[in-house]
């Protein structure tokens, strides 16, 4: 059986993580006070570092001024900004972890930059995808598009860049338990990093193949690129480094059999983590040590340590982590022979191994099945499990997993009586475990372990020397003024102590100033975001009111003015001047119907105060019930509105939300659709989705106008082709509701030749 025991990258963590500064806060303050003395497009690339900045502070802030520098880009056709802005907003769903979305605007992204023909910014926005494709545990994808980044890095003869994604391939190679490729890449960035003496990346390189190596149980490998990387961490006395390299020695010695040696490693890397506060890394040095008394009989002391790996795990939310303790748990009490908790345990790993596509662990975790079934005398459900773990073990060609499977099946035969079989199995175990321990590699490991302890002695011993040589230096000066030695200590100590007490004084000054200097300038950052976003709502609101006042003023005017027409001169007016007066009344009076309508619905959905009811509503009945009473509008105009809804349609929505989009898309539509004309609805259903679309033949609309759309501050309606009148608030209504129904509006216009908008709702609940 074996425990999982588990490596530290060091400085090489997979997936690309973006570290923050301390000076992020005031490097904001900055930026926003270039944003108030800049010009249009060197605001836009300051609203981009704004919402770069705020990725460790707040996603929404981020997302916001992303979409800030966004909206003024297509303003002035700014490519590089609208580039940029894309790769903002792509980066706030990926930290969101909406993969979809990021790689969604990270194809935008990469649409311009192509375009553009950066190849640096291609590079990073290919290099942006792979990553979006790693946390889908799509490597394959992921490959791809580091080969794309690597030919523009090539391109540009970037050999750091070029070191860097060959780096990044080997990555994903190893993920992917392809280590043949996995060392051929990294061997490649090796070369070019001794080239440009990077000593930092090339330890993290040294350790990735370390890790390699140790995986395929090439020991001997393994703690030569081990001990080349703890050489380089403790030269640039990189802790976070020297602390992994620790642990992933540890995993070698315990490999070898050499326990002592594994635990002081462990001990070790255990201190460091504790007093840098790493819970990650307590996490699994706790279970590292906890196979070491496991290993050595302990089995109180390792179930201890197991089930401090498990909390901080749950605490940290981490499945493998999780996964990993329950498995070796499970182990303690196979061994204990309790054997429902091992496999109550067991089962739990292996489940959270199949959720996330860990084939490493559940190779292992089925061996243990079918150790655990062994003891059972349960042979079908053994023999099944081996099966397993031997398939998926030569298909990650993880040795050590194999040389498990084969001692087991040697057992399973043997309690079978089948002498034959048992010996096969025995001849794999046998050559397999020979592979792994040959007198070469265990001379080469004992070589490198007494060169590398020889080397740390030699400079120990060197250091020791200079302390004693200046320790009898001080005797000798000591004894020179042994006289007055006694009356000078006591005034000097004196003075220490005064020293000391104003030390502290001040320290403990300087740090309440600088405590609240921090304050200080934390409430001025968050005054000046919310100046900022006022300065914004101010600007939003006086444009809102204007178009109200506006559009509330028009059609009030026409009632007004026909009404008393036709109360005064009735007597004076034909029949045919009474209904066409009375016809304009009507419009008007329905027009600002659906305004007031439109207006309290919009202001509701803005105050929060609009509580939606989603449940499933046939689709076809809506569009029937909004067309019987906005139909009659169509046959003025003899347009053909043909409604391909099929009748059994479902939409999961609020009913009042799915009816005042129909009304206002299809009135829309009929008021820009000429005499003679036509318009179709019709709906189509993907992914737990369903697009209806509301599509004519009409005027169209400019890809310059779309843009105003749904936008309060844009102002934008035009009339009718019968001249009718409207205020633009619909659509931006329309925008706010589907939003508010996890779904979303789009336009696609040409103008001259018609429109087509189209909007999507779920067709389940989620």
């Amino acid at each position: 059986m074996q425990k999982i025991k588990l490596y530290i990258s060091a400085v090489l963590t997979f997936l690309t993580l973006y570290s923050f500064s301390q000076d992020n806060r005031q490097t904001i303050d900055s930026l926003f006070n270039e944003l108030e003395k800049a010009d249009d497009k060197d605001k836009i690339e300051i609203l981009n570092n704004i919402s770069k900045n705020y990725w460790d502070y707040s996603l929404d802030s981020s997302l916001y001024f992303a979409n800030e520098a966004l909206n003024l880009a297509h303003i002035v056709q700014d490519k590089k900004g609208i580039s940029d802005a894309y790769n903002k907003i792509g980066n706030v769903y990926s930290f969101q972890n909406e993969s979809e979305l990021a790689l969604e605007f990270f194809h935008k992204c990469l649409e311009i930059r192509l375009e553009i023909n950066n190849s640096q910014k291609i590079s990073d926005i290919y290099h942006d995808i792979a990553y979006e494709y790693i946390s889908k545990n799509d490597y394959q994808q992921a490959i791809e598009n580091f080969d794309k980044a690597l030919e523009e890095s090539i391109k540009r003869n970037d050999k750091k860049d070029i070191a860097s994604y060959y780096r990044s391939i080997a990555n994903a190679y190893s993920a992917q338990s392809q280590y043949k490729e996995a060392i051929e890449f990294y061997m490649k960035s090796v070369g070019i990093l001794q080239q440009l003496n990077d000593e930092i990346t090339l330890a993290s390189i040294y350790n990735g193949l370390g890790n390699v190596y140790s995986e395929i149980s090439s020991y001997d490998e393994a703690l030569k690129y081990y001990f080349d990387a703890l050489e380089i961490f403790q030269k640039t006395d990189d802790l976070d480094g020297i602390s992994a390299m620790y642990n992933n020695l540890g995993i070698v010695y315990q490999s070898l059999k050499d326990n002592d040696q594994a635990l002081e490693y462990y001990q070790k890397t255990l201190e460091m983590d504790i007093e840098s506060g790493s819970k990650e890394g307590q996490a699994v040095i706790y279970n590292n040590i906890g196979t070491v008394y496991d290993d050595n009989g302990d089995k109180e002391k390792a179930l201890e340590y197991y089930n401090k790996s498990l909390e901080l795990n749950k605490e940290l939310e981490s499945k493998d982590g999780i996964a990993m303790a329950l498995n070796n748990i499970g182990l303690i009490y196979l061994d204990l022979g309790e054997y429902d908790k091992a496999y109550t345990n067991l089962k739990k790993s292996t489940e959270i191994a199949i959720k996330i596509n860990d084939t490493y662990s559940l190779a292992n975790n089925y061996n243990n099945l079918a150790k655990l079934f062994l003891h059972q005398k349960q042979y079908n459900k053994s023999q099944n499990n081996l099966n397993l773990a031997i398939k998926l073990s030569k298909q990650i060609n993880v040795k050590e997993w194999l040389v498990e499977s084969y001692d087991l099946y040697f057992q399973l035969y043997s309690e079978l009586n089948n002498y034959k079989k048992a010996l096969e199995y025995y001849k794999l175990y046998s050559e397999m475990n020979d592979s792994i321990f040959t007198s070469e590699s265990s001379n080469r490991i004992t070589e490198m372990k007494i060169k590398y302890e020889t080397d740390k002695l030699e400079t120990e011993n060197e250091l020791l020397k200079k302390d004693n040589k200046i320790h009898l230096l001080e005797l000798n000066r000591q004894k020179n003024i042994k006289n007055y030695s006694i009356a000078f200590s006591i005034l000097i100590l004196a003075l220490a102590i005064l020293s000391f007490s104003q030390f502290r004084l001040k320290k403990r000054t300087n740090g309440l100033l600088k405590s609240k200097n921090d304050q200080l300038r934390d409430a001025n950052k968050k005054l000046k975001v919310s100046e900022y976003n006022l300065k914004e709502l101010n600007v939003t609101k006086d444009k809102f009111f204007s178009i109200i006042a506006h559009d509330l003023k028009n059609p009030f005017q026409s009632l007004l003015g026909f009404s008393e027409t036709l109360y005064n001169q009735i007597d004076e007016l034909s029949n045919d001047e009474i209904s066409e007066y009375s016809k304009l009344i009507y419009e008007s009076s329905q027009n600002l119907f659906y305004l007031l309508g439109n207006l309290l619905q919009w202001s509701q959905s803005q105050l929060g105060s609009m509580k939606l009811s989603p449940k499933p509503i046939n689709l076809y009945d809506s569009v029937d019930d909004v067309l019987s009473l906005i139909g009659i509008s169509a046959q003025k105009k003899n347009i053909k509105v043909e409604s391909l809804i099929a009748k059994d349609a479902t939409v999961f929505a609020d009913k009042h939300v799915v009816s005042t989009v129909l009304r206002n898309l299809i009135s829309n539509a009929i008021k820009f659709t000429n005499k003679g004309g036509e318009i179709k609805i019709s709906s189509v259903i993907s992914n737990n989705k369903i697009t209806v679309s509301v599509e004519d033949n009409g005027k169209g609309i400019s890809e310059e106008n779309i843009e105003k759309l749904f936008r309060i501050d844009q102002n934008y309606s035009t009339k009718g082709t019968e001249n009718e009148s409207g205020t633009g608030l619909g659509l931006i209504l329309c925008k706010d509701l589907i939003s508010d129904s996890n779904g979303e509006i789009i336009v696609k216009s040409t103008l001259g030749k018609g429109s087509n908008f189209q909007f999507t709702l779920p067709i389940l609940e989620e």
